[in-house]
């Protein structure tokens, strides 16, 4: 019996022992896999966190938008401006120039270019517009019978004057001049022979030229 019970006794101390010596090694290898898969984690953390902070601070490039070309404006159509004919000297008989900064003698029609007055009245110019909107009012005559020509010195004045301020002479229409003044048979004026000077800016002028188309100086011979 002794024997016996020596034998069980032995056998428990000996069961006892092996499984805690088993159990030892089993608890060391959970703990080791815990702290990898913690390591894991906490490396798999610090990446995630490097690379946030990697992209922050990483320049962000501006969107580069094509750029706009100006919308040209609407095409729009110019008016054509009417020609006018320019005659060249007093504005007989010169040659013809297609030009659209004409001016225009309200008395006689005449047309020039860079002018102030009338070589044949002294008469001021005015644009064809002008002379075109005073014949649609009404406040000139339609025809070759506007303004009043003086007998003796043939300057043309507006309407409405009745003796000319020059020289006193009664003013007559335009055509009532262009009717009865004296003409010389047999002799003309000839256009485009320099034969006369104005005494105050000195420009010249043909024959058919009978004041400045500058200053409204009554002209010179030369001599």
């Amino acid at each position: 019996m002794a024997i016996a019970s020596l034998v069980e006794d032995f056998d428990m101390s000996g069961f006892r022992a092996i499984g805690a010596g088993s159990a030892e090694p089993l608890l060391v290898a959970v703990i080791g896999l815990l702290s990898l898969v913690i390591i894991g984690l906490v490396a798999m953390a610090i990446v995630l966190r490097r690379k946030n902070a990697r992209q922050a601070a990483a320049p962000v490039e501006p969107v580069v938008r094509p750029p706009t070309l100006p919308t040209a404006p609407p095409v729009v159509p110019r008016p054509r401006q009417r020609p006018a004919v320019v005659r060249g000297g007093g504005g007989g008989g010169g040659l013809a120039i297609a030009t659209s900064s004409a001016m225009v003698c309200p008395t006689c029609r005449t047309e020039y270019h860079g002018m102030t007055y009338c070589t044949r009245d002294a008469r001021r110019l005015v644009s064809p517009e002008e002379m075109l909107t005073a014949n649609l009012s009404g406040r000139s005559a339609v025809g070759r019978s506007a303004g009043l020509v003086c007998m003796a010195c043939r300057r043309a004045y507006e309407p409405g004057l009745r003796s000319c301020p020059h020289d006193g002479n009664e003013l007559v229409p335009f055509s009532v001049y262009n009717a009865t003044r004296p003409r010389k048979r047999g002799a003309t004026e000839p256009a485009g022979v320099v034969a006369r000077i104005c005494p105050v800016c000195g420009t010249k002028y043909d024959l058919n030229a009978r004041f400045c188309g500058h200053d409204a100086g009554e002209l010179v011979v030369i001599n």
